[in-house]
């Protein structure tokens, strides 16, 4: 569930994460990060966080940074999660080695370049978020008394992958 405009402290848990991983990976290789479950295991429920994170960015700072794969980052949580019998650790690895460096580059500077007082007053903002919210409540409620997912997507306008999330 979307809180209001939390957005500074999300990311400031994305780069906190980034940066757990890059010390767990120190130093390794694929094969030695993967003979170790206790480092795979924190790489990987640390790549879950920044996926939370990223699912709880509001829709507008989303939209606001499109040079960021928002999208694909909470699908790969969304995969961690549910799908985590077919992860292989060369895709973990592969996010660690590709993903991260850019992913933290780019969370840093919207920390450092974004008016965080006038965002968090952003009524605009504020009003998406809290309207996010009650459409993610009533989607939980349609889906508990048992909607097919394609009607309360019709109904609530929220995606089939948010409507799968909740």
């Amino acid at each position: 569930m979307r809180e209001p405009v939390r957005d500074r402290d999300r990311l400031e848990h994305i780069l906190e994460s980034i940066d757990r991983i890059l010390a767990f990976a120190d130093g390794k290789s694929l094969d030695n990060m993967s003979a170790d479950s206790l480092v795979y295991y924190g790489i990987v429920k640390n790549i879950e966080i920044i996926g939370e994170a990223a699912y709880k960015l509001t829709h507008a700072f989303c939209r606001q940074h499109p040079d960021t794969p928002w999208k694909s980052i909470t699908r790969m949580r969304h995969v961690l999660v549910h799908d985590y019998y077919q992860i292989k650790p060369s895709e973990v690895w592969k996010v660690i080695q590709e993903d991260l460096h850019p992913l933290r580059m780019q969370v840093a500077n919207y920390l450092n370049e974004t008016d965080w007082e006038a965002w968090e007053k952003n009524e605009a903002v504020i009003v998406e978020a809290t309207t996010t919210k009650n459409l993610e409540q009533t989607a939980r409620l349609m889906k508990s008394k048992g909607y097919k997912v394609t009607d309360i997507s019709e109904i609530t306008g929220l995606s089939a992958e948010d409507i799968e999330e909740l």
